[in-house]
């Protein structure tokens, strides 16, 4: 709206090019002209040039109006973000990076009128969120823009296009079937949700090796973590592990899936999605120095010594004691002392499937995760395996060695196709990866357990390249992998030692009602042969079958997150505290037993206990009869090997055997070791013993 000398106004419609008041004024009269009100739609600026003067013999025609577009800037507000790595795009450009919550502003201004489209070119990661725009486009007005919106938060797993993460009941238990016939119970998972949710920590940033017979480096839901030239292939010395050998399935590629899945739209998820991952192929090659080389021995060909996190699916299952080697001791506390920048490697270890053993059925473990001598060393991380109702899996190995369960389910199969088997056959086993096709793999045309295995569930797993019946403490050691890896992104500066005390101090009690296994043997009455679970002094709960009980990934996070690091202290030992010779009777068939005691001094640098080993020597025809237990000065009693095991050979010749059940206790004073015999006709002596604790 143009004006003259104050009074006559003169509307100007866009795009004008000329324009005359209506008003005249007489020859010689001052005239001025102004910009009453300034444009909108846009928002411009209008000047007048020659606007004032006196009218001379002629109409006045020289007066121009300048208008220029007013331009302003578009931003908004940024809230829930926590990882980093957010990068906001505003018309396809003009990308802002954001360090954090609060305001923003694109340094590029619009002009008025003109669109704006602000979008989100890159999530952030440190941990992954998916951030979203709200308020996001629209037209430039008369003023900045000021109302854009940006959402940062984690996903849940019903949010993924992973087809079939909502099928893995060990990240989140709907009471789902896992394309078995039997189904789960809600809530019975590694609670990894909130997590991702609340958090949107994935792995990141956290390399896994998997020790094992390969793995599949180009899969569809791995090629994406695989570390590229990372992994070692012992028969062909190159770096790549893919297991073509395998027709049946290639266990490692399994493994692989349950730590570090791809988030992506094929698939499920790991634990830990975006965990970075080695395979090394040691057991189809299994030399020491392979060994060595796959657990952290190695800087090249193959380098295992950026691993911050182990997973060893493997084990022996012995009918004797068996001593530890001292190289493989030698490089499990080498990793524990010089990994990660010395805050040391996570080595995470299987107990065992051998629950059921060659023996007689007593309720008793046959094997005991004690018999395989690596799980013996306060360095690993013993996992037992828990199915989908909550319970110990039917065939997982118990013993005092184990720290956490963790879900390994049971068979996954379905009576449709695999008719007459025994009803745990058909519960949920894990849904992970395998080898690629219907040709190769566990899931193959030509399976004969599942029709998922089959690929004949329509629009699932068609293409073979997924199982839906890997099992055992296999698939227990992976999941807690996954797990210390969300940890350690939680917390990167957190040691090997902080990270066992936050899974033993956050897992999940379960199965709390299950009773003690009570034997009654010839002489002495009753025989507590698998105690229940055991609160020890320090407010620890123990179970030879859990450990400290089920991996809970939240509360473990949250742990790890406002962990007062330094509050373990430096790792000591007593060394081992021998008995000398004893030749002690070992009554036949009695719950009496043979027991005797050795004194633990005041140890500066022990006060409290981290794990203990004791070393026993027995002369006995026939060592699958005899059942160690252990009490501490503080009267917890921990049974750690059972009577009536899998043991078939005679005499035990210093045989270490942990315990875990004393954690967090005071080791000074009396401790008794008691020696059971639990059947008839064999009999023996216990000859000498010994006890070390670990502590600090």
């Amino acid at each position: 709206m143009l004006q003259l000398n104050g009074g006559s106004n003169l509307p100007v419609n866009a795009n004008a090019t000329a324009f005359t008041f209506v008003t005249q004024l007489a020859g010689g009269a001052a005239y001025a002209v102004s910009v009453l009100t300034q444009p909108t739609n846009p928002s411009q600026i209008c000047t007048v040039s020659n606007g004032s003067g006196n009218v001379g013999s002629a109409s006045v025609a020289s007066i121009s109006i300048s208008c220029a577009t007013n331009s302003f800037t578009v931003g908004g507000t940024v809230s829930g973000l926590t990882g980093t790595g957010l990068v906001l795009r505003n018309n396809g450009g003009n990308d802002l990076a954001i360090a954090g919550n609060g305001a923003f502003t694109f340094t590029t201004p619009i002009l008025s009128g003109a669109t704006y489209a602000v979008t989100v070119s890159t999530q952030p990661t440190s941990p992954a969120q998916t951030c979203s725009v709200t308020s996001g486009s629209g037209t430039v007005g008369a003023g900045n823009v000021t109302n854009v919106g940006v959402v940062c938060v984690g996903f849940t797993i019903g949010s993924l296009s992973d087809p079939l993460a909502t099928q893995q009941w060990h990240l989140k238990n709907t009471g789902q079937n896992a394309f078995a016939d039997g189904v789960g119970v809600a809530g019975i998972d590694i609670n990894v949700e909130p997590v991702f949710s609340a958090f949107g920590f994935t792995g990141n940033g956290v390399i896994a090796a998997v020790v094992d017979t390969g793995m599949e480096i180009a899969h569809e839901d791995l090629a994406a973590n695989v570390v590229p030239n990372g992994s070692w292939d012992f028969s062909t010395n190159t770096t790549d592990p893919t297991n073509t050998a395998a027709t049946t399935g290639d266990h490692g590629t399994s493994v692989s899936g349950l730590i570090a899945m791809a988030r992506n739209t094929v698939g499920g998820i790991g634990v830990a999605p975006s965990a970075r991952l080695k395979g090394f192929n040691f057991l189809r090659v299994q030399t020491q120095p392979n060994l060595v080389a796959s657990l952290g021995g190695s800087t090249a060909s193959p380098n295992s010594s950026d691993v911050f996190v182990f997973n060893q699916s493997f084990g022996i299952s012995p009918s004797n004691d068996v001593p530890i080697d001292p190289t493989e001791e030698a490089q499990y506390l080498s990793g524990v002392t010089s990994l990660r920048g010395g805050k040391g490697a996570l080595y995470v270890k299987a107990a065992g499937n051998g629950f059921n053993g060659p023996c007689v059925s007593t309720g008793l473990s046959c094997e005991n995760a004690n018999f395989d001598p690596i799980n013996t060393l306060p360095y690993q991380v013993v996992a037992g395996a828990v199915n989908a109702d909550g319970i110990k899996a039917s065939y997982s190995t118990a013993g005092s060695a184990i720290w956490v369960s963790a879900p390994g389910g049971e068979f996954g199969e379905n009576a449709a196709v695999a008719p007459g088997l025994p009803a745990n056959a058909y519960e949920p086993a894990m849904v992970t990866t395998d080898q690629s096709g219907c040709t190769n793999g566990y899931s193959r045309t030509a399976a004969t357990n599942s029709n998922f295995n089959k690929g004949t569930v329509p629009s699932t797993n068609t293409s073979c390249n997924y199982t839906n019946t890997m099992n055992g403490t296999s698939s227990a050691t992976p999941v807690t992998v996954g797990a210390i890896a969300l940890i350690l992104e939680a917390n990167p500066a957190l040691t090997w030692r902080d990270v066992k005390h936050i899974l033993a101090s956050t897992a999940r009690q379960i199965d709390a009602a299950r009773a003690a296994v009570s034997i009654t043997l010839g002489s002495g009455g009753a025989y507590i042969a698998e105690p229940a679970w055991t609160t020890n002094f320090a407010g620890f709960k123990f179970h030879s079958w859990y450990g400290f009980g089920m991996v809970d990934a939240s509360a473990a996070v949250n742990m790890a997150r406002t962990y007062t690091l330094g509050q373990l202290g430096t790792l000591a030992n007593t060394g081992f505290i021998a008995s000398g010779a004893l030749g002690l009777a070992i009554p036949d068939n009695s719950s009496v037993g043979a027991t005797n005691t050795l004194n633990v001094p005041n140890t500066v640098g022990v006060q409290t206990i981290e794990a203990v080993q004791i070393r026993v020597s027995a002369t006995h025809t026939y060592t699958g009869d005899l059942g160690i237990e252990l009490v501490s000065p503080k009267g917890t009693r921990s049974v750690l090997k059972n009577i009536r095991d899998q043991f078939n050979s005679a005499n035990l010749s210093n045989m270490v055997l942990l315990s875990n059940a004393f954690y967090g206790e005071n080791p000074t004073g009396t401790w008794t070791i008691k020696v059971v015999d639990g059947e008839v006709i064999d009999m023996g002596t216990l000859d000498n013993w010994a006890i070390r604790v670990y502590g600090h």
